[in-house]
This record gives structure tokens, C-alpha cells and sequence, in this order.
């Protein structure tokens, strides 16, 4: 009989073999004593000159292991093994049994050649399962990358699962040096980093060539992906460490050809500048640090300088810089938000700060006034290379023509999601090809649609001037386009009351926010008076926010209202925000205001509904630049074209989670030409994915879904009764109404929408939360249902349930961690107010995991974090004070019973390594210390308590 396809066991034996065709070495090794063993061959081999020919020891190797590994976080090992700018690739100092110091350098982050490339398979860990891990790629020894695998015609996301269990249940001591994963089912291809907390499978990451083209197949992806010198700059060249949040971040495809395109062009051509146009939300941000910082190291630049325009840098953004890139050497943070220019010049003059990050304005200040004159001559003739964010925006005006006459000898990269052609061009008449020379790269926003790393959109037009819901087409509305219709207070009404009637189930309950952009600062304060009119309780948190000189620029409102009157209505407004909000804002000190905007923006949640901002009012402001996950919807009354429109549009795209299934666009405009025109424009004349399905279409898929599951089950009590047919069944009534759940949550969000439309009323809102409650069971029954090795006897045992879908998110440790590290520090106002915040949290905590540590981290909240500095980075903060603690209640424990606190560490860390404490070291210890036998046999008992406890108690991710 024919095979109809191929196994996993003889995918992983192809892949094993194009493994070694591109330059890996097969090493057998079963378990993890061989993957220590094989390492510590391998290191003292690398070391023989420093080891003066003497291998490590077996207390050096534990020396070794510990200095590693140890206590760190998946971040600090990931750290470790790439270096920093003080300490060097991949070396660490032990202390041998001589007394001697010694340095071992297990990875050569440099010369990709200088290291060993091997591959290894089926090694089994004994943990709380047995765990059989498919393919493990190892560099110098140490396991970096993971490959789980899945025959041809499975789903893949079942190996992302099984990453995820693996992970939780074994994944140990040498192994948490995996930096990244792959996994496949030999057609369908995908890496993501490893990182701490949960990973999440919306950031698995296609693989491309240069032309954006996916290499999805297991043999295309191996021919590009896993070659020893692209898997070396992967690891350590095109890796991001986002301080703040302490994550990993490994770069995607088109964001590497892009770093690697400026590379080529500046050292190849000099004399030409160069352009990257990649799509809002794509990355732009991180691709250009990174071509920055290869800029400064690779090429004879006196300076690298990373301009970006002041209008975009928000205190998250500037954070986010900050967070990527190293102290300069003053030990100031690399971008401040500040106006003070002799910083700038001060590290313009510095040797050791070969890489500057500032903003266009300050640039041309100093450039532009004679006090600094003697200082910035030298560089009209030194090689000084720009990268400038945001191309489109800042860089046409006056403030460029001065940069570019001081520095005459100066390369320019931009980087824009929206370029200048001819048919958007202003009226200077200046295209990007024009200022840019050449384009280097290009990343589509199709591409991104299509590669899942942003999302399309949903649009809807709702005309306004006829009647609430009366739909737009290109002949109803043109004609009307007078101020005093589109101004008018019954017009206004009707959008305001759409938006609270709909604003609940357009963002899944509030758990997204969204923005309202207007014509005027005049319009933005009428309808947020409109709000407070129409909405007194404030069930739907509304405030506006605007610059009040630069957005009055019609001359018909300068007559009618002066700058004055727009400033005193946004005064009155910032009252309301300081009353809602418990803050004390004012335009006097507007930017902080901006900044907490901002940031309840970005940090928007379901679990303090009374902290968001739910709806925020917006003349141009947050229209570009502006990045946050949770931002989901976009209320347009104002026209937009070309790149407006699509950097306006591109605030919603963002990936978070799997409800939430597009940007969602809802325009009381009539802009559909102007949509069609500009998504044309910008994604090379096709709107393929773009939009995404209408509601006519989603309407047939669901009612397809329904019927498909009353094919299954006739009623939820029907899914009772396939528990005893077989797992065959369950797995039909699993995968059926997660289809029905999958196309609900897009289109729920539509106005056509509701369950007396749905199928005939055969399937109603009751039926939806019966059916989940059934689900929820299923998945429980699955979950609880493991035999002793670990191996679900289910054929569910890894099907994506897709869960998020039926929940939303409960405040876990992970989550109160994640607010604790990103902290404002910047005033005591604002790190009360999130201190505050946090504590109430965990007052009200309902998890018991929380619960246990919910103590620790209010005491950090109230000993330590009053007392950090305003750069101090929260999160290393708190490590140091679990540390503190943990060795506190170790020394404690030690003294009632006279166990040392190395043996107590010692038992711990066992635990942490092999997932059991060593019984005869113990029981050794316990009749050092002069113990009886029966006192002996409680007390381990009391110390193995004492290890679960204390690892549960202190284990943060």
C-alpha cells in the first residue's frame, strides 16, 4: 500500500540530512547528562589555552553551570551569551580549584566560523513527563534552537503547542539557552525567540528571501534559514533587547535585508543616499537601530546620527529608544525629550559616542545659532551618516536644508511606510525618490497583511446626513459639503450617540480603545461636550487632546475663534481628565499631560476599566506614529488622502490577540475614493488582503459554521453524549464551533450585525454561551486528561482551542509583573498613581498563585520604588529585592533547623535542575547536624516543603 504521506519520523530524517548538507555535524545524544557531557567536551576543548591543557573539573564544571545558568532569566542568559559593549560575546570567569581565576568563552559572537555547528535529535529529559524533543540545533555545544515538527497536512500550530508544554514541564539547565524555535509540518514553516513569561503563537514569523517572497517549505526555510552564517547574525547580530520590558526580540526577515541593504549601500556607495519604504507597523523603529548601530561599527562614519521629529517622541517612545540602545558615556540615557541642545553638542564632541540619537529640531538649533559654531565646524567635512525615521514627514522643510548645508559630506537613509510619489506630492513638488536617491528595500503592506504582522481592515461608511445608518455611496454625499450641515449639532448628535449605542460591542466589550479624529480643535471640543451630554455617567471614558496654535490653521475658524478660546476649552477638559483620572495636569505643563494620554492609551485593560481612556478626540494628533495593541478602532469625521489616510487607518492594525481580528474603521465621511486611491497608491496598485471580508460574506461563513455544527450536535446537552463515542467525535464538535467562534469575532463588530438575523434564529446569543460552556469543558477534559509520561491519549491533545476567544484575561503574576517593570519613574505623582494602581490589583487578586506573592510585591511597591531614580530600571530592581528576600527566609529557615544555607541552595537549585530535591544529601546534611532517624525523615520532609514553597514564592514568570 502506497504511503499517502510523508511521516514525522521521515520529515525529521530529511530535514536532519539537508541540516548536514548546509553544514551541520550529526552528534547522537539521548539525555541530558550526554548534552552536558557533550558540552563540557567541547568547552574545554575552546579553552585548552586558557584551561593551560587542564579540563575542567567536575566542582568547576558545577562552577560553570552555575555562572550560566544559575538564577538567571531566560533574558540575562540571552544577554550573556550575545555580550554587551562591556562585557565581551559569550565569556564567562570561574574560579578553579587552585584558587586561580580563569575566563571561558563558549561563543564567538564576531566569527561566525569560529564556532561549531552540530544537530542532534529525539533527546528525552525526565522532568515532571518524559519529554522527547524532535531536533535540536547546537552551536559550541549549547542547545540554541528548537525544532518541533509535525507531519505533512497537520496543522503546525500543534508544534507551537507542544513547544509550550515542553517548555513549562522540562525545559532546563542547558536548555535554557534555547534562543529560538522553529517548528513545521514540512509545508508550513515558522521561528519565533524564546523569551520569559508566555509566548504568544500570533508572533511566529514567516521566513523570506529578499524580495519578500515566503520560503514556507521545511527545504526552502533550511536552505536560507538555518545556514551556519545567517544562523549566526541571527543570534548575534539581528537580535533586539528591549530593557524595559526584558524580552528578546529576533528581527524578521525584511527587516534584516533592510539593516543589511544600508550596510551595503554605505560602504559600497558612499557618495548616494538611499531609502526604506516598509509599511506602518511593520518595524520601522527597530530596523533602523539596528542598521544604526551596524552603520557606527562597520563603517568609517565619524557619526551616526538617528534623527527622528520631536512631534513623534511620546514618552514610550522615547522609553522604547532608551530601552534598546546602551547609556551613553556620560551614563545619560541615549535620547532625552528635553529641548536642552548642549547635550546634543556635547556628545557630538565626545569620542565614545559614535552613534547619536536626537531629534531634527535640536539638530538644526544647534546648527543654526554661532555659540556652538566652533565646535560643529569640523564636520562640514567629515563623513557624518543619517538615518531619519519617518521620512515623509520632517524631512522636506527648512530644517533639512540647514542639516544638510553644515554637514556637506553626510549620507541620508530614510525610512517611510508612506513614500512621496508623484501623485501625493506636496507643494514643494519633492518626491522621496527625489531627497533619497534610491530605493533599498521595500515591505508592502500587503506583505505584512499577508505575512499576519499586521492586520487588514474592516471599513464602514455610515452616512449622516440623511439619518443615522443610511449607507454612503459616491453620489449621496459629495454634493453636501458645506461647514454649517457638517457642524451642525443634529449631525453631531447622531455620530455621538452611533458611537456609545455601538462602542461596546465594536471593541469586545471596552477591551480596546479607540480614536475620534475631527476637523478642527472646535469640532474636538464640541464633541466632547456632545459626550458629556449624552453620556453623564460616563459609561464610555472620553477626553480630547490637541495643540491648540499649530491645528488652527483654517482661516474662516481664526475668525471665529482665537487660539485663547481653544486653549481655555482644552483647560476645562484637562479638569475633567484630573477629576477622572486623580492626576493634576494643565496646559501649562501640556507634554505631561501628552504623556499620560499616551500612556492610557497604550496601556488600556478590562481589569481597570476606570483607569482607560476609552474614546480620545483627535484633530491630527496620535494620527501618525502613534503605536499600541490595544488601539482597535478608528472614528473618522474628517477628510483624509494619501498617506494620511493610510498612516490614520494604520493606528488600529496592530496584532494583540486573536479577538481582535482587523483594525476596525468606521468613517462618517464619505472617503471611499480616497481610500481606494491611497491603499492603490501605497500597496503597488493591488488592494489584495487590504480589506477584509465584508459583512455579506462573513454572514454566509457563519451561517455555513452553524450548520456545519448542527451537522455534529443539534443542541449543546447533545454534546454530552460524544464523551462516550470517542475522541473522534469530540474532536468534530471542538473543531466546528471554534469556527463558529473564529468568525463571530469578526463579525460581531459590524452595525448590520445582530441574532435575530442569524440563520432562521436557529442559532441565538443563548445558544453561543451554551455552546461555549460545552467547549470550555471539552478543553478542560482535555487539559486534565495526561498520562504519567506526559502524552495526551487524546487525539485533541493538540488542537489551538483557541481559548483567548472564550475568556478575558485574568490578573496573573505575569501580568502584575509586567505593570510593576514598566513603572513611570519620572515624577513621584506618577509612580504613586501606578503604585497605587498595582496595589489595588493585588488586593483584589482571585488567583491563588497571586496571592502567595501578593505581599512581596506590595513591599517592594512601598520600600523600594519611592526610593529609585528616575532612569532605574524597575524590573532588575525587583529581581534584586526577590533575591534580598528569598535569602532572608533561606538564612531563617537555616537557623530553626540548623541546615546550612549552602545545602538548602543546594536542594533548591536540585529542584530547579532535575525537578526533585536530592534525598541523600539531605538526609547526609540532617546527620551532620546530629539529627535522629525519625527526626530526620520529618524534617526532609519540612525541607522539601520548604524548597517547593520557597521556588513557587519567589518565581515570577
Amino acid at each position: 500500500m502506497v504511503q499517502e504521506y510523508e511521516s514525522e519520523a521521515q520529515l525529521e530524517n530529511q530535514f536532519m540530512k539537508r541540516l548536514n548538507a548546509v553544514g551541520y555535524k550529526t552528534v547522537v545524544i539521548r539525555d541530558e547528562q550526554a548534552l552536558l557531557n557533550h558540552f563540557r567536551d567541547i568547552l574545554n576543548h575552546r579553552n585548552i589555552k586558557n584551561l593551560d591543557s587542564k579540563p575542567l573539573t567536575d566542582t568547576e564544571f558545577s562552577q560553570v553551570l552555575n555562572e550560566m545558568v544559575g538564577s538567571r532569566s531566560l533574558y540575562e542568559i540571552a544577554e550573556l551569551l550575545r555580550g554587551s559593549d562591556v562585557q565581551p560575546y559569550g565569556k564567562i570567569a570561574i574560579q578553579r580549584d587552585d584558587n586561580s581565576q580563569v575566563y571561558l568563552e563558549f561563543f564567538d559572537g564576531h566569527d561566525w566560523t569560529n564556532n561549531t555547528y552540530e544537530v542532534t535529535h529525539q533527546i528525552t529529559i525526565n522532568g515532571k513527563y518524559e519529554n522527547r524533543y524532535d531536533v535540536t540545533v547546537l552551536i559550541n555545544g549549547l542547545p540554541i534552537v528548537q525544532v518541533e515538527l509535525k507531519r505533512r497536512g497537520v496543522d503546525f500550530t500543534q508544534a507551537f503547542n507542544q513547544i509550550i508544554r515542553y517548555r513549562n514541564e522540562s525545559f532546563r539547565n542547558l536548555f535554557r539557552f534555547i534562543q529560538i524555535f522553529v517548528v513545521s509540518n514540512g509545508g508550513n514553516s515558522r521561528y519565533f525567540a524564546n523569551g520569559d513569561g508566555n509566548l504568544n503563537s500570533n508572533f511566529m514569523f514567516y521566513w523570506t528571501d529578499e524580495n519578500n517572497n515566503w520560503l514556507n517549505d521545511i527545504d526552502a526555510f533550511t536552505a536560507s534559514f538555518f545556514i551556519p552564517s545567517r544562523l549566526h547574525s541571527l543570534v548575534a547580530k539581528y537580535t533586539i533587547f528591549d530593557k524595559a520590558n526584558e524580552r528578546m526580540l529576533i528581527m524578521r526577515p525584511y527587516q534584516i535585508y533592510a539593516a543589511e541593504a544600508i550596510l551595503k549601500q554605505a560602504q559600497e556607495h558612499p557618495e548616494e543616499n538611499g531609502y526604506i519604504w516598509h509599511t506602518t507597523g511593520s518595524g520601522k523603529t527597530i530596523t533602523s537601530f539596528k542598521a544604526s548601530q551596524l552603520l557606527s561599527r562597520e563603517t568609517d562614519a565619524t557619526k551616526v546620527i538617528f534623527m527622528i521629529d520631536r512631534s513623534d517622541l511620546d514618552l514610550q517612545t522615547a522609553k522604547n529608544f532608551n530601552s534598546y540602545l546602551p547609556k551613553s558615556v556620560s551614563n545619560q540615557p541615549a535620547l532625552d525629550r528635553t529641548e536642552n541642545t548642549y547635550s546634543l553638542v556635547r556628545q557630538l564632541q565626545s569620542n565614545d559616542s559614535p552613534l547619536i540619537i536626537t531629534t531634527i529640531q535640536k539638530l538644526n538649533n544647534a546648527v543654526s545659532g554661532s555659540r556652538y559654531k566652533d565646535v560643529l565646524t569640523p564636520f562640514h567635512d567629515q563623513r557624518v551618516i543619517f538615518i531619519e525615521d519617518e521620512a515623509h514627514r520632517s524631512q522636506f522643510g527648512e530644517m533639512r536644508k540647514n542639516i544638510n548645508q553644515w554637514f556637506k559630506n553626510a549620507e541620508h537613509f530614510g525610512f517611510t511606510g508612506t513614500p512621496i510619489f508623484a501623485k501625493n506630492v506636496g507643494a514643494d513638488g519633492r518626491t522621496t525618490e527625489t531627497l533619497y536617491d534610491k530605493e533599498l528595500h521595500k515591505y508592502l503592506i500587503k506583505d505584512a497583511i499577508r505575512d499576519e504582522n499586521v492586520l487588514g481592515f474592516s471599513i464602514q461608511y455610515i452616512g449622516t446626513i440623511k439619518g443615522k445608518n443610511i449607507a454612503v455611496d459616491d453620489e449621496k454625499v459629495p454634493g453636501i459639503n458645506t461647514k454649517e450641515v457638517y457642524e451642525s449639532d443634529e449631525r453631531l448628535r447622531l455620530i455621538v450617540q452611533h458611537i456609545l449605542l455601538n462602542h461596546d460591542q465594536i471593541t469586545s466589550n471596552k477591551k480596546y480603545n479607540s480614536i475620534l479624529t475631527v476637523s478642527s480643535t472646535a469640532m474636538a471640543l464640541k464633541y466632547y461636550q456632545m459626550f458629556n451630554e449624552l453620556d453623564p455617567k460616563h459609561h464610555v471614558n472620553v477626553t480630547t487632546i490637541f495643540t491648540w496654535a499649530a491645528n488652527e490653521d483654517d482661516a474662516q475658524e481664526k475668525q471665529e475663534q482665537d487660539v485663547t478660546s481653544s486653549r481655555h476649552g482644552l483647560d476645562k477638559v484637562i479638569d475633567d481628565y484630573n477629576n477622572q483620572y486623580k492626576t493634576s495636569f494643565s496646559t501649562n505643563h501640556f507634554a505631561d499631560y501628552f504623556a499620560d494620554v499616551s500612556k492610557r492609551m497604550k496601556e488600556h485593560s478590562d481589569r481597570t476599566p476606570d483607569d482607560n481612556i476609552d474614546v480620545l478626540i483627535v484633530v491630527n494628533m496620535f494620527l501618525t506614529g502613534f503605536d499600541s495593541p490595544k488601539l482597535s478602532t478608528l472614528y473618522i469625521d474628517k477628510n483624509l488622502r494619501w498617506q494620511g489616510l493610510i498612516q490614520a487607518f494604520s493606528r488600529t492594525n496592530r496584532i494583540e490577540k486573536k479577538t481582535k481580528p482587523f483594525g476596525n474603521i468606521i468613517s462618517y465621511r464619505n472617503i471611499k475614493k480616497e481610500t481606494d486611491d491611497a491603499v492603490k497608491l501605497f500597496s503597488a496598485g493591488s488592494q489584495e488582503d487590504f480589506f477584509v471580508p465584508t459583512y455579506d460574506e462573513l454572514a454566509g461563513k457563519f451561517a455555513d459554521a452553524i450548520t456545519n455544527l448542527h451537522q455534529v450536535v443539534s443542541t449543546p446537552n447533545d454534546v454530552d453524549r460524544l464523551y462516550d463515542l470517542g475522541d473522534e467525535e469530540l474532536k468534530k464538535f471542538v473543531l466546528s464551533f471554534r469556527d463558529i467562534l473564529k468568525t463571530y469575532n469578526k463579525i460581531r463588530v459590524y452595525d448590520d450585525f445582530s441574532w435575530n438575523k442569524v440563520k432562521d434564529n436557529e442559532f441565538t446569543a443563548q445558544d453561543m454561551e451554551s455552546y461555549r460552556g460545552k467547549y470550555f469543558d471539552a478543553y478542560h477534559h482535555i487539559q486534565e486528561h495526561t498520562d504519567t509520561k506526559g502524552e495526551k491519549a487524546s487525539v485533541l491533545e493538540d488542537i489551538d482551542f483557541q481559548i483567548e476567544l472564550l475568556e478575558t484575561d485574568k490578573i496573573d503574576v505575569q501580568y502584575i509583573v509586567n505593570l510593576i517593570k514598566t513603572i513611570n519613574l519620572d515624577s513621584k505623582d506618577n509612580t504613586d498613581a501606578d503604585r497605587e494602581k498595582i496595589k489595588r490589583l493585588l488586593d483584589n487578586a482571585d488567583s491563588m498563585e497571586l496571592k502567595s506573592k501578593a505581599d512581596l510585591l506590595a513591599a517592594f511597591l512601598d520600600e523600594v520604588v519611592p526610593q529609585l531614580d528616575p532612569d532605574a530600571n524597575v524590573g532588575t530592581a525587583l529581581n534584586q529585592y526577590l533575591a534580598k528576600k528569598r535569602n532572608e527566609e533561606i538564612y531563617r529557615f537555616a537557623e530553626e533547623t540548623k541546615v546550612s544555607t549552602d545545602e538548602l541552595n543546594e536542594q533548591i537549585a536540585s529542584y530547579d535542575f532535575y525537578g526533585h530535591t536530592d534525598s541523600q544529601k539531605m538526609t547526609d546534611a540532617l546527620s551532620n547536624a546530629g539529627y535522629s532517624f525519625k527526626e530526620k525523615i520529618n524534617l526532609k520532609k519540612k525541607i522539601r516543603t520548604f524548597v517547593l514553597n520557597t521556588i513557587d514564592r519567589f518565581t515570577m514568570s
